[in-house]
């Protein structure tokens, strides 16, 4: 077992990990049910009396602490749809981390506003609070924090932000379904939520997605401009927002009631096995889990992340150590390779209305993305290493193998840079 598997030597492991989507027969009655039901479409207003997709977003919401759920097509709607309920668009300014999937800042540039990116916290990956009072403005509406890889932002802090200066707070929970922070719930803690239920979530319909709010005024909102803007008890073709079609199939709420009855469970044993891995990895000089600030009682880990110290490894890059650990048959990859404002899409902005919001006389007709200086986000880009949420799932012995494969990377190394 010396030679290392990315040089033709053999893999510490060759068997596969927890296996990702999970179902049971759980997932497939309730879709028996449905299918054989022939009501596969949720109803007018997306969640009609009796249909699965009420039933799951109430239980949802429940789950999450919270009195509305407004379940959806996916992730990247859901705030699209919350930024709509809550009155933002042209002239408005959001602010959003650049460490995120691209759904939160797009859905920001879907409703014509300006996404302003900070930089982030390096013990959690989340949003910098102290960046947010920075980035505030005359035209700042609303705050959207990422509780990143399953740890929940400091939401205290941001609070009292959005309270000094009047703003609207979204939580983007896409990472962190059932996490709690000092006793309370992800999606429950401020004005409204989203979540994702995307293949590679910790509950998965395929696609799909969710606003939680205690708001009745915003849920109302979210219900209209998720299916066609359609009042309670009105006709079919009377419209009373913009009549956007963004609602969740009966098949996919199916699926969904299935993956909520297992989700404690879940975040049980992924936050025991969370802290069973960093006992271990704890022995090895270079690899670090990223630790929080210990606020988080039960994480998300929608991504289990770690620190790679190159030095430690006789100067491998970060790249080529993923490269090796995934030989080894241990599934990892580097996450997001820079900041969102990185990405070619903010190469070369037109110059005229093509280039709105950027160039949009209403932020003065030049607003710049892609020079934004994030010196934390780029340093966690650089040395992150993500393992997948569902190796959490696996027994204690599976996950053994980890630090064994690490191990051996470290004690081959020149193999590699030699």
């Amino acid at each position: 077992m010396s030679k290392l598997a990315v040089k033709g030597g053999l893999p510490v492991r060759s068997e596969s990990f927890f296996l990702w989507p999970h179902f049971d027969d759980r997932e497939l009655r309730n879709l028996e049910d449905v299918i054989r039901s022939r009501t596969w479409f949720a109803g007018m207003r997306g969640s009609d009396p009796g249909t699965k997709t009420e039933e799951f977003e109430k239980r949802f919401a429940e789950y999450h602490g919270t009195r509305f759920g407004v379940a959806c097509a996916n992730g990247t709607v859901a705030i699209e749809i919350a930024l709509r309920a809550a009155g933002i668009g042209t002239g408005d300014e959001v602010i959003v981390p650049a460490l995120t999937f691209i759904a939160t800042l797009s859905a920001v540039l879907q409703v014509n506003a300006l996404p302003i990116v900070v930089d982030t916290d390096y013990e959690t990956h989340c949003i910098d609070p102290e960046r947010i009072e920075e980035a505030v403005t005359e035209r700042t509406r609303a705050i959207i924090p990422v509780h990143f890889g399953g740890f929940v932002c400091d939401m205290d802090r941001i609070g009292e932000i959005s309270k000094k200066h009047n703003l609207v707070v979204i939580e983007d929970a896409a990472h962190a379904h059932g996490a709690v922070c000092e006793g309370r719930t992800a999606g429950s803690i401020v004005d409204i939520a989203t979540f994702s239920f995307q293949e590679s979530k910790t509950m998965t319909a395929g696609e799909g997605g969710i606003i939680t709010t205690n708001d009745s005024d915003l849920a109302e909102q979210c219900i209209m401009y998720r299916s066609c803007g359609r009042k309670q008890d009105d006709s079919w073709y009377v419209h009373h927002v913009l009549p956007l079609n963004y609602r969740l199939s009966e098949l996919q709420s199916a699926v969904l009631l299935a993956q909520l009855e297992r989700l404690e469970e879940q975040l049980r044993t992924k936050n025991r096995n969370a802290a069973f891995l960093a006992g271990r990895l704890g022995r090895i000089d270079g690899v670090t889990p990223v630790p929080g600030d210990g606020k988080t009682e039960v994480n998300g880990y929608y991504l289990y992340l770690l620190r790679y110290d190159k030095t430690r490894f006789s100067g491998l890059s970060r790249d080529q150590f993923v490269e090796a650990l995934n030989a080894e048959g241990i599934p990892s990859h580097i996450g997001y390779p820079w900041p969102l404002t990185k990405n070619p899409m903010f190469e070369g902005i037109p110059p005229g209305p093509k280039g709105c919001p950027y160039t949009c006389p209403f932020y003065g007709g030049s607003a710049q993305i892609a020079n934004t200086h994030l010196p934390v986000a780029e340093r966690i880009c650089e040395e992150t290493v993500v393992i997948p949420h569902e190796v959490l799932l696996s027994a204690e012995e599976d996950l053994e193998d980890i630090p064994r494969a690490i191990k051996k990377i470290q004690k081959n190394v020149l193999e590699l840079v030699g």
